[in-house]
């Protein structure tokens, strides 16, 4: 996996400055890239009626940036936590909610974005089988490749966007420190016992006493979970007004005068969006993006969450993750 995603993060450098003499305006963009000067690129380039695919780079890498994550540093995240196998996915976790901000969900959409103008969602999977190359153990690309590399490329940071924006989302969720921390957090356990409350209403998980809709605010219903490990408190969350979807809310602040939390962004943020699907479509590209000799590797990963066949990840899948890997402390 860290030879796969460090040989890919270089091959797109190689291919991306390669073609900064071309044009003045295309090199300043750059020097502004590399200075950090990211508000520049995107002011620079955003506006723009017409946008070249080296435009978009430069965009979801500005955008990448301003959310804390540069590619690097992103691989390096990805590549550390897959060294321990029995904790990647935890601590990938915990590495990113390090960084978040108020802004971070944003700029990450924002560079969701961008990548996705670089990558045929409908052709990617069918596209990339067409590649070959290998890598040898000093992690050299030893046979000649063509654009499907650069291709492969833009579904990999795609892929890295994406399950960038699903741990930051579980950031609001609770603790995430306590996936590897000694102890359990409670609103982690309570925020999986609202998942399978509005998507998964026939499971029942040990953890949940009592899940239960008690009123309506302005557009929103209210839900109370009590927690069977007797810790004596109420959790409340929010589902919007037909039950059909979990809001995202922050566990720490902005709680609104009837002690219910506000949203994280507004009411069409929701959990099954912006963390279950979000982290489904990483996968998927990440999955695409891989050469075959690491594929393995990168589905071993994806299978610490799932329990079934079906490769897509499940509310009740994610949760009874979450709350394997607490119990193990």
């Amino acid at each position: 996996m860290k030879k796969m995603l460090t040989v890919s993060a270089v091959t797109a450098m190689l291919l991306f400055s390669g073609c900064e003499n071309e044009a003045e305006d295309r090199m300043l963009t750059q020097q502004m890239l590399d200075r950090g000067d990211f508000d520049g690129v995107i002011s620079a380039l955003e506006d723009k009626e017409l946008k070249t695919d080296e435009d978009n780079l430069k965009l979801a890498s500005a955008y990448m940036d301003k959310a804390g994550f540069s590619v690097t540093d992103l691989v390096s995240i990805v590549a550390d936590a897959e060294d321990d196998a029995e904790t990647s996915f935890a601590s990938f976790i915990t590495s990113v909610s390090e960084d978040k901000t108020a802004e971070t969900l944003d700029n990450l959409q924002k560079a969701i974005d961008y990548y996705s103008e670089l990558v045929d969602i409908d052709d990617s999977a069918n596209l990339s089988k067409s590649r070959s190359y290998t890598v040898d153990e000093d992690s050299e690309v030893v046979d000649d490749y063509s654009d499907e590399l650069d291709l492969d490329t833009n579904e990999l940071f795609l892929g890295l966007a994406y399950i960038a924006k699903a741990a930051t989302v579980l950031s609001y969720m609770g603790d995430v420190a306590k996936l590897e921390d000694s102890g359990t957090d409670g609103n982690l356990l309570a925020s999986g016992c609202a998942m399978a409350k509005v998507y998964a209403p026939s499971e029942n998980l040990d953890e949940c006493m009592s899940v239960t809709y008690t009123g309506s605010l302005p557009i929103y219903e209210k839900i109370d979970v009590i927690l069977a490990n007797g810790d004596g408190k109420t959790y409340h969350y929010l589902a919007n007004s037909t039950k059909e979807h979990l809001v995202l809310t922050d566990y720490t602040t902005n709680f609104n005068l009837t002690g219910y939390p506000n949203p994280v962004k507004d009411e069409n943020l929701t959990v099954l969006g912006a963390l279950l699907d979000t982290l489904n479509s990483a996968f998927d590209f990440i999955v695409s993006a891989a050469p075959d000799d690491v594929k393995e590797d990168i589905v071993s990963y994806r299978d610490e969450l799932n329990s079934d066949s079906d490769p897509k990840i499940s509310v009740t899948e994610l949760t009874n993750y979450l709350n394997a890997e607490m119990a193990k402390n």
